[in-house]
């Protein structure tokens, strides 16, 4: 790979993110205003909003990162939140990187929130490889066009990139390496020098024992590349932080310092049960003044990365979700074939079983969907198993397999959208477990039941579930 080559996905990327922050500039140009999402809360009555007829407060880049954010003037805190400290008493429970971890992430950027799966598919004594899948947003043009629908995406307008790959980091690298780049494409990638989903034991246990820490990452947008380094070779710097080779390609570089002397309490789902992981809170800054953050799972055997804002890239990510794998007894029945109703994900078919027999619903978010669609993706098939195990154990038990979305986009696709994915389930369930017809009744909510709030990206991710219970 030549020094300025990325994966297929990110230049992709780049073009689309380029081309919307063309549009909001234009927008800026103009005048305009860009309308709240749907069921957001309106910024109009807040003291930290302009008078009417005044400019938003801040340079152009601020307004327009104030447009990309959501926020309405780029004053308002930072969009991660504000974690409380880690409880002394809470259990520390270990996340070992292991064959069939799963990691699944919530990510918002300019185009939009998706989130992407991460799962551990070898780890020996060469290192680590894993799988990714994700589908990329392209930006919703309707709103910033002016369509019957402003504020609103237009489903069919949206064309996701699909990413499906492969990502190999080096043993060395997961012992040592200061490099961070989270690239991946349609193929395998190998990035020798730099980790991908979470930090080296090296850096970890020098910020823990209080040390500075060099710290690179490689930027997601090609064209800044280019405009970087045009500049330097010119002679003089470009706007933004400057790029250094490391890891084989232009990264941007800092010094690492722990923020707080106490862990930070980050909220995931384990197994589908809602846990606190203690996270080690690290930030620097560029040399542009660009801050970036980022919190590592303080384990030093694997210190994932439960959360990022990297200063000049223009995505976010949060953790939602990981799934540790079930013990070796535990393996998960073949399609068509009965189950005890254990299952995968760490016991979790267990205590959906258990749960169910009491008659409570289910919260299921081991279903991933592509986006805007209602196709299950292949890394769906071990709660399908289980949900399947569990049918067959019980033979006289009937389940509604309720769908649930967020509320971006439009209430009457939304609600389309979820009874469809609902019908999928029972589809997959019929057709490659045997289960009978009958047994299963389906029905959609779109985004009338959230269970938490869709004014951040990790409510949001969590408010998409399927959900189970039992008649």
């Amino acid at each position: 790979m030549t020094p300025l080559g990325y994966p297929t996905d990110l230049s992709r990327r780049a073009t689309r993110a380029a081309f919307a922050c063309m549009v909001a500039l234009l927008m800026l140009a103009a005048g305009c205003k860009k309308s709240p999402p749907p069921g957001a809360a309106s910024e109009s009555s807040s003291a930290a909003a302009p008078a009417q007829g005044q400019p938003p407060a801040g340079s152009l880049a601020d307004r327009l990162n104030a447009i990309q954010s959501g926020q309405a003037d780029g004053t308002g805190k930072p969009v991660l939140p504000d974690w409380k400290a880690l409880q002394s008493n809470s259990s520390a429970i270990p996340i070992p990187l292991v064959k069939g971890l799963v990691v699944v992430t919530a990510i918002t950027d300019p185009a939009g929130d998706y989130e992407s799966i991460k799962s551990i598919e070898t780890v020996g004594p060469q290192g680590a490889q894993m799988h990714y899948s994700a589908d990329l947003p392209a930006p919703k043009m309707t709103g910033l066009l002016g369509g019957a629908e402003k504020g609103r995406a237009d489903p069919k307008n949206e064309f996701p990139d699909k990413v499906d790959g492969t990502r190999i980091v080096d043993q060395a690298d997961l012992a040592n390496a200061h490099s961070y780049a989270e690239l991946f494409a349609n193929k395998a990638e190998h990035f020798p020098g730099s980790t991908a989903i979470g930090t080296s034991t090296e850096t970890l246990n020098q910020l823990r024992a209080g040390q500075q820490v060099e710290f690179n990452f490689a930027p997601q947008n090609k064209f800044a590349i280019f405009m970087q380094i045009g500049a330097q070779v010119e002679g003089h710097k470009a706007d933004g932080p400057t790029l250094t080779q490391h890891a084989g390609m232009p990264m941007y570089s800092c010094t690492l310092h722990r923020v707080e002397t106490a862990d930070l309490a980050v909220p995931v789902l384990l197994n589908d049960q809602r846990v606190e992981l203690p996270a080690l809170h690290a930030m620097c800054t560029l040399d542009d003044g660009q801050e970036a953050h980022i919190y590592y799972l303080d384990q030093p055997a694997n210190p994932l990365t439960l959360a990022f804002q990297l200063g000049p890239l223009s995505s976010r990510l949060q953790a939602i979700k990981i799934m540790l794998p079930p013990p070796a007894k535990e393996e998960a029945p073949a399609p068509g074939t009965a189950s005890s109703g254990g299952g995968g994900g760490g016991g979790g078919g267990s205590q959906m079983e258990t749960a169910l027999a009491e008659k409570k619903p289910v919260e299921i978010y081991g279903i991933y969907f592509d986006f805007n669609k209602a196709t299950i993706k292949p890394e769906s098939e071990v709660v399908l198993q289980q949900i399947a195990g569990i049918m067959q154990k019980n033979p006289d038990w009937k389940l509604d397999v309720r769908g649930h979305t967020d509320n971006i986009g439009d209430d009457n696709f939304n609600l389309g959208l979820s009874q469809r994915r609902a019908a999928a389930v029972k589809d997959a369930l019929v057709t490659r477990y045997k289960i009978a017809p009958d047994r299963l009744a389906t029905s959609g909510y779109g985004s009338s039941q959230p269970i938490e709030t869709n004014k951040t990206m990790e409510g949001r991710a969590r408010n998409r579930r399927v959900e189970l219970q039992r008649e």
